[in-house]
């Protein structure tokens, strides 16, 4: 019987224990891990689920599962990949890339807090010295390799992000965070989307007047730590989310001497940013 903490979309432990298969309660979430790995000849590890997976059968994927009751992200991670394809990496070579809430998407819903690793290795699988019988088989595969696999329907949809995302630089920002901006709020606090009306706004989101952002238009912002709506507010940019798959970043503001925690962005602005990738640069 496989057991979870449960979460809320901020990344705070609530002291819930889950079991897998039964219904989650509404509002909570569970951490899943995604491991990336790849060779010196930048060849991806992707891996065909077994026949007997109850989702996603004979699909391929990266390594990847649930985080277990008491474990931490990157423990997980190292666990799964010894468990999945046999391969012991150490934990000191993990790299975050970035971190992603899901809670409904395009109706599916997922109710999941998403990290996704990285790790250098070259070896062999030892498939024979898995734990599970999760994967049918394993190959070293190149990004076109991959890319055909997901053209033909046969990579795991959730999993689109590795071309945008994996290898993909990020800015410098350090000119940005910090500095004040005026911003206009066009969309405050517990209005609707213009062109989803299923979609509240639970923070005030505008722009920085006189900036420009990466789509030609005036530079997005979610105000956080204003629990009110808003016409204008001039605060500190204290963090960037980096979209891979946009062209314009969303700057992070808060009032003057304020900041919020990783985990606290991620969840206030999940309902818009989850249906795209981005890393939160700090």
């Amino acid at each position: 019987m496989e057991k979870w903490d449960l979460y809320t979309r901020h990344r705070e432990l609530t002291g819930i224990e889950h079991i897998r298969g039964d219904k989650l309660p509404e509002g909570l979430f569970f951490l899943v891990v995604h491991v990336w790995i790849r060779n010196s000849k930048g060849e991806y590890l992707i891996s065909q689920r077994a026949a007997n997976r109850p989702t996603y059968p004979l699909m391929w994927e990266c390594v990847g599962g649930a985080v277990l009751k008491g474990e931490e992200s990157l423990q997980a991670a190292v666990r799964e990949v010894k468990e999945e394809v046999g391969v012991d990496l150490p934990p000191e070579k993990g790299k975050l890339l970035f971190t992603k809430v899901r809670d409904t998407i395009g109706g599916r819903k997922f109710q999941d807090i998403a990290d996704v690793w990285f790790f250098e290795y070259d070896g062999e699988i030892p498939l024979e010295k898995a734990t599970t019988d999760e994967v049918a088989q394993s190959e070293w595969m190149d990004v076109e390799q991959i890319k055909k696999l997901y053209e033909q329907g046969l990579l795991v949809d959730t999993l689109d992000y590795f071309f945008s995302a994996l290898g993909a630089e990020t800015p410098d920002f350090s000119g940005v965070i910090g500095s004040t901006v005026s911003c206009r709020i066009d969309r405050p606090l517990g209005t609707r989307h213009p062109d989803r009306p299923d979609m509240v706004y639970p923070v005030n989101y505008g722009y920085a007047e006189g900036i420009m952002g990466g789509d030609g238009e005036a530079q997005d912002v979610y105000l956080l730590g204003v629990k009110e709506p808003v016409e204008a507010f001039t605060g500190t940019v204290i963090a960037v989310l980096h979209r891979y798959d946009d062209t314009e970043d969303k700057w992070i503001v808060a009032p003057e001497g304020e900041t919020f925690s990783d985990g606290y962005i991620l969840g206030e602005i999940c309902f818009q940013e989850q249906y795209f990738c981005g890393k939160l640069c700090r």
